[in-house]
């Protein structure tokens, strides 16, 4: 009982009312005033391992079927409910007590010392640390940690300065951008080539660690416990380096971006283009989106690289390439074949992922995907730039009849906020 019993004491201390678990997706711990999420992700075999070992045999019988099954278990000084929803690749389990504590308002865990996950990958530590939003609103007592104390010293700073990136290069000090302008970080101290690629293997995943040895880049998304963080790995003629992007740990509603204008559009099929220059708000400003149609009951497919702000809703489903979808094109012609309400194209980097919105643009899906350009108004022309020369004018003129609507971020030092243009007003 010892893997199930990390999740169980974790609601009884956080004082939750349960815990949804989810392949491949935080943890969600249910409280009287809402969803929080955890900073760990268990991973299917992870899933699958915990509910083999509690499950009793009926219950087993039915959930091999593919069935939904739910059954009690006595553990951590209590009675449990299970609800076990298996699908092939990604289980949901529910988890809460058998009687119902009384609402409680959320307490901080206690600080501690961050520790690595057992060898089972799953934590080894008695309490399940919260995630916050991207500046740590709302949260401010919860320590972030991950498995690299350097790091999190790092991302802390960061967020507290409204940083929306931490830039790493061997033999050199760290510094971030904020307000899109570049500055220091409060510690001048360099950071050598040895201490940098420790620490960045501390929290990156072995495939992540692989391709950056082997080809000198790679990326990936982690949780600081304060939120995401993408990181890009580097190597240049200094060492090592890296680029961090700071992302909040959940999506924000579209109302606290301003942004609530901008529902009507997902009643309809076409393609909502996100434009704007790098680390203004595009990806934050796509989960919004994507966060309003799980709410909405709509069946979204997200293709990523790499999944970078976790949606818990069981309507969403995030792919990351490499991992589950071997590309964007491959990604989007799998999520016409299941009928998606939505299909989301994380960012349009290559020609192939050009060609998969168009694809999936002329099949009547609703598209949504971000680009990088100066300004929105000319994202879809970069996207329409990157295809083959004999494709470019068929693409240009579907493309702009199905087209809903641009988003554009603008970042100044006051602020970000974002220029909408509707379908009616586009030039």
């Amino acid at each position: 009982m010892a893997k199930l019993d990390v999740y169980l004491r974790s609601i009884k201390q956080l004082g939750a009312q349960g815990a949804l678990l989810t392949s491949g997706q935080a943890v969600t711990l249910r409280f009287p005033t809402g969803d929080r999420h955890a900073t760990q992700i268990t991973s299917h075999d992870q899933l699958v391992g915990l509910i083999r070992e509690v499950a009793p045999p009926g219950a087993l019988d039915q959930i091999d079927k593919n069935r939904p099954a739910k059954f009690e278990i006595d553990a951590s000084g209590g009675r449990w409910s299970v609800a076990v929803t298996p699908r092939p690749g990604a289980w949901q389990v529910a988890i809460e007590p058998h009687e119902a504590p009384a609402p409680a308002p959320v307490p901080a865990p206690p600080a501690r010392v961050p520790r690595a996950g057992t060898a089972s990958g799953l934590p080894d530590s008695p309490e399940m640390l919260i995630e916050r939003g991207q500046y740590g609103s709302g949260l401010a007592t919860l320590a972030p940690t991950s498995a690299s104390a350097l790091l999190d010293q790092l991302t802390t700073g960061a967020r507290g300065s409204y940083a929306t990136d931490i830039y790493l290069s061997a033999g050199s000090p760290a510094f971030q951008r904020v307000g899109g302008e570049l500055a220091a970080t409060a510690d001048r101290t360099p950071i050598d080539g040895d201490t940098l690629s420790r620490e960045l293997g501390l929290v990156a995943p072995n495939e992540a660690r692989t391709v950056w040895a082997d080809k000198g880049l790679g990326m990936f998304a982690y949780g600081d416990g304060a939120g995401r963080v993408r990181v890009t790995l580097t190597h240049d003629h200094r060492g090592p380096g890296a680029t961090l992007r700071l992302l909040p740990a959940e999506a924000p509603p579209l109302a606290a971006l301003g942004l609530a204008g901008v529902a009507e559009w997902l009643a309809g099929r076409g393609l909502i283009a996100i434009g704007g220059p790098s680390g203004t708000g595009k990806t934050t400003a796509l989960s919004a989106l994507v966060r309003a149609l799980g709410e909405q009951r709509r069946r979204v497919i997200a293709i990523e690289e790499p999944i970078e702000i976790v949606h818990v809703s069981p309507w969403i489903s995030q792919r990351a390439v490499g991992e589950h979808v071997p590309s964007v094109g491959d990604g989007v012609a799998a999520a016409m074949r299941e009928g998606a309400d939505a299909i989301v194209v994380g960012a349009v980097h290559s020609a192939g992922d050009a060609a998969a919105v168009v694809e999936a643009v002329a099949g009547g899906h609703l598209v949504l995907t971000t680009l990088v350009a100066p300004r929105a108004g000319v994202a879809l022309e970069r996207m329409i730039a990157r295809l083959p020369v004999e494709q470019r004018e068929l693409s240009r003129a579907l493309c702009v009849d199905a087209l809903l609507g641009t988003i554009g971020p603008v970042v100044t030092r006051s602020g970000r906020s974002f220029e909408v243009v509707p379908r009616g007003k586009l030039s």
